[in-house]
């Protein structure tokens, strides 16, 4: 996965989406022409999109980046949640560049530099290497803004407070060309996942649940969507990227859901399911 060259190359592809270039580009294409993106006042500032097999969180990824074609972004700090290591703080990348088949995406090493001089961002740099968390989103980022930089950043445990901190400390790198990407997907329901709250009614409680959640989202309440996770047991992985995201984000944004839907939707069972949802916020104050 390392080279010589410092480069992270792809773990998943030709399995969580196609590992031929021609393929995997007519794809997200046609997901992107199919995505329902409205037209959105003000500077996109943020976004929350999902990272499951492209065949199931694909048409919501679509809609979130989808936003972003023709913006003018230059930057993405793109922040994953962790699923294959445990640890305390944030991991920041220490590659140069990303690659999948659709090609190269540069690092800003400049940036990722600057955050690890500081205790919270020394985590693990072996945590990124796995990680789909981060890769799910490169394609269609790599076709809506494919002269961008990216800097990643896996997310282990952190405190309300440390989340603070660290979206501080993220926040000091933002510039007018920047958009903060938090990785995440909703609710995993079933015993697969270890959760199964309700028995019953299984889709339209899950649309329940999953609601409470993005209503918090979008009402840019950090703490209400964290102690709303915790009261419910809400399995949403990338809880602490969300929450970043949402301490970074100034008064004059507004946040718009693009789409919810389920795996079990797709599937016609919801015996295990997850749940998926594109956010995105738009800085109002220069529309």
């Amino acid at each position: 996965m390392l080279r010589s060259e410092n480069l992270r190359t792809s773990t998943i592809a030709g399995s969580w989406y196609p590992g031929d270039r021609h393929k995997l580009s007519a794809l997200v294409e046609g997901l992107l022409r199919q995505a329902n993106v409205p037209k959105l006042q003000g500077r996109i500032f943020g976004l929350i999109a999902p990272h499951a097999g492209i065949q199931f969180s694909g048409e919501a990824a679509a809609c979130a980046y989808g936003v972003l074609r023709g913006s003018g972004v230059k930057r993405v700090i793109l922040i994953g949640p962790s699923h294959y290591h445990g640890f305390r703080g944030l991991a920041v990348s220490g590659v140069t560049a990303y690659e999948t088949p659709l090609g190269r995406i540069p690092v800003d090493r400049a940036g990722a530099d600057a955050l690890t001089k500081h205790l919270l961002f020394q985590g693990p740099r072996a945590a990124e290497l796995p990680e789909h968390s981060l890769e799910m989103h490169l394609p269609f980022l790599q076709t809506v803004a494919p002269a961008c930089e990216l800097l990643p950043i896996v997310a282990g445990h952190l405190t309300p407070d440390q989340c603070v901190e660290a979206a501080r400390e993220i926040s000091a790198l933002l510039d007018t060309c920047t958009v903060i990407a938090a990785s995440s997907d909703f609710t995993h329901y079933g015993r697969r996942f270890g959760y199964m709250p309700f028995y019953k009614n299984v889709r339209d409680n899950l649309r329940t649940l999953d609601t409470g959640a993005i209503d918090h989202i979008l009402a840019k309440d950090c703490s209400a969507f964290l102690n709303y996770v915790a009261e419910t047991g809400a399995t949403i992985c990338g809880a602490t990227p969300i929450a970043l995201l949402l301490n970074m984000l100034p008064p004059s944004c507004r946040g718009s859901l693009l789409s919810y839907y389920t795996s079990g939707d797709i599937l016609g069972d919801y015996t295990d399911t997850v749940s998926y949802a594109s956010i995105v916020f738009m800085d109002e104050k220069t529309a």
